[in-house]
């Protein structure tokens, strides 16, 4: 990616704790002196190397840009709202996720978080134990790295069971409380999702209203009633008919992504979007919200809509590989690679994802990204989305096709169903 901007930049990859080593968290464990949400301070204290050390490197502590994906996004979020968002651009002025990660945020010591890290003692043979949390601090690594990992597999379906939790520490609110007032760290963000992020972590077996409900509820068991009302009023599909094919949605034409998409259709898409829009497609939406505040911030937000190619992490290669490379199956060919890296480069090197005309990146794939098209959420009063598509021309020919669209009005209005999520709030 460096090479799209003439290797404007360097990159710092960290490695941080995670299971039960980053994420264990109970009332006990803080009771004894013990640090829920370990891995968010490792994260802090290899940024806090990069402050002081980077400058030997050839980097500018003062333009330090973090990025992740997946659940390095949500880490990036939590990043952002550390500490109520008053660090400024202390540890970095800007920020990138891809598809950031949202599950369900507990308090620290709430029942949940509170089962796992006895889950964790009864395997790790301290449930019994005099004081278990002593007892977890003597344990063989091991043994701790088997009972996490059984641990998480007892969690729900495609759910993990040590996450993040509101510590009161380091991080103080739930995101959909937080980032609606805009007090975050950094000064612009760039948040992307793709088109199809839920299909890999929703079971393929929703074939009617019923079994849609007790998906939703497994994952969400505290809606109320009318929460589940108003959930059903946003979500359930049309009556599509049955020879209908799979396919793409363009996001701007019914059928929309709630109902249609290339791997599954009716009450099954159903629940294909909402896990992508719980989980990962409102944070973007929430952190865009918290970026366009009016406090002299910025964001971008971007989809990566590829056909075949929109699922969960599967614009990691576009961004990483070199342009260069072939299509090695896909259909995005260099242009497209050589567009979206630019995207990514851009930000980081100018803290600005668009092209000037005339300058790097100049062509078909950036003709929706010029100065003065694709502008910062809500700047005029219009929520921009850079879609990032390829199309089947005549022949056979691909065809990209980024185009700047109405993110609120997105694929039968995503943003009037992340505002509902928001209001539920996760906990």
């Amino acid at each position: 990616m460096a090479q799209t901007v003439d290797n404007g930049f360097i990159t710092v990859v960290i490695q941080y704790r995670l299971g039960a080593f980053g994420f264990l968290s109970s009332a006990e464990l803080v009771e004894n002196g013990g640090v829920p949400n370990a891995a968010l301070h490792d994260q802090r204290f290899a940024l806090q190397w990069v402050q002081k050390y980077i400058d030997r490197f050839g980097g500018d502590p003062d333009q330090v840009t973090i990025s992740g994906g997946s659940a390095g996004g949500g880490s990036v979020m939590l990043l952002a709202m550390a500490n109520n968002g008053t660090e400024g651009n202390s540890l970095f002025r800007r920020a990138i996720a891809s598809s950031p990660y949202l599950p369900t945020q507990p308090n620290f010591d709430d029942p949940l978080p509170t089962e796992y890290y006895h889950q964790l003692a009864r395997r790790a043979n301290c449930l019994n134990a005099t004081s278990i949390f002593s007892c977890l601090e003597a344990a063989d690594t091991l043994v701790l790295q088997n009972a996490s990992s059984a641990t998480s597999y007892s969690a729900r379906f495609n759910q993990w069971a040590f996450i993040p939790v509101t510590d009161n520490k380091l991080i103080f609110s739930s995101p959909t409380e937080q980032l609606p007032t805009g007090n975050v760290n950094g000064e612009a963000f760039l948040a992307g999702s793709n088109s199809n992020e839920g299909y890999y972590f929703t079971p393929q077996n929703i074939t009617s209203q019923p079994t849609f409900l007790s998906f939703l509820t497994l994952n969400y068991p505290f809606l109320s009633p009318s929460q589940i009302d108003s959930i059903l009023t946003l979500y359930t599909p049309s009556h599509l008919p049955a020879d209908q094919p799979l396919h793409e949605t363009d996001g701007l034409h019914p059928p929309f992504a709630t109902e249609l998409s290339a791997v599954g259709k009716g009450w099954q898409q159903a629940g294909n979007n909402l896990y992508a829009e719980t989980t990962f497609v409102c944070t973007a939406y929430w952190l865009m919200e918290a970026y366009s505040s009016g406090k002299g911030k910025k964001g971008w937000q971007y989809q990566f809509s590829p056909p075949g190619a929109g699922f969960h992490g599967s614009d990691n290669g576009p961004f990483l590989q070199d342009p260069e490379v072939g299509r090695n199956g896909t259909v995005m060919d260099e242009e497209f690679r050589r567009g979206f890296q630019g995207v990514w480069g851009r930000f980081i090197t100018t803290g600005e994802p668009t092209v000037t005309r005339g300058g790097e990146g100049e062509g078909t794939v950036a003709e929706a990204v010029k100065e003065g098209v694709w502008n910062a959420a809500g700047e005029g009063g219009r929520w921009d989305m850079l879609n990032l598509n390829v199309t089947v021309a005549e022949g056979g020919r691909r065809v990209n096709t980024w185009a700047v669209v109405d993110g609120y009005g997105w694929e039968g209005g995503r943003g009037e169903r992340c505002r509902l999520w928001r209001g539920i709030g996760f906990r």
